[in-house]
């Protein structure tokens, strides 16, 4: 497993990744893509020990932080890939059914999130570096 890397982001933020990495995990549970829907479960669950069951100052001890709190989700690189792929699907998607608003959201944290992968020294595959639009092709990722 390679070594883990934080992206800093408000919790609102946090929220658009662990909405579609739910949304991916239970189409692919359906569609029969096992390894896509557990790297998508994956990420939920790197979010949820950070953050689930947050109080002020106390780290694991109430509810969720407020919308503009700073969280700091550590994902492999693979797993930030994997979220740019599926953050992808899911604004073609929202423009699809006329949600230009979600979609826009969407790709601005895709954009946020290629920047810092840069930042950290990330090489990004092709379609990546491009900033991967709705007319590019879904990857897998293990």
């Amino acid at each position: 497993m390679s070594v883990g890397l934080i992206i800093a982001m408000p919790l609102r933020q946090w929220g658009l990744i662990d909405a579609s990495m739910d949304n991916d995990a239970s189409v692919e549970t359906v569609n029969g893509n096992r390894r896509r829907a557990d790297l998508a479960r994956s990420i939920r669950r790197a979010g949820w020990d950070q953050i689930a069951n947050w109080t002020p100052g106390v780290p694991g001890s109430g509810s969720w932080p407020p919308p503009d709190e700073i969280v700091k989700p550590k994902l492999t690189t693979a797993q930030w890939l994997f979220t740019i792929d599926v953050l992808e699907c899911w604004a073609a998607a929202a423009d699809r059914t006329g949600r230009h608003e979600a979609a826009a959201q969407e790709r601005e944290l895709q954009k946020l999130i290629l920047f810092r992968l840069q930042a950290h020294g990330v090489r990004l595959p092709r379609a990546c570096a491009g900033n991967a639009g709705p007319e590019q092709p879904r990857t897998s990722q293990s």
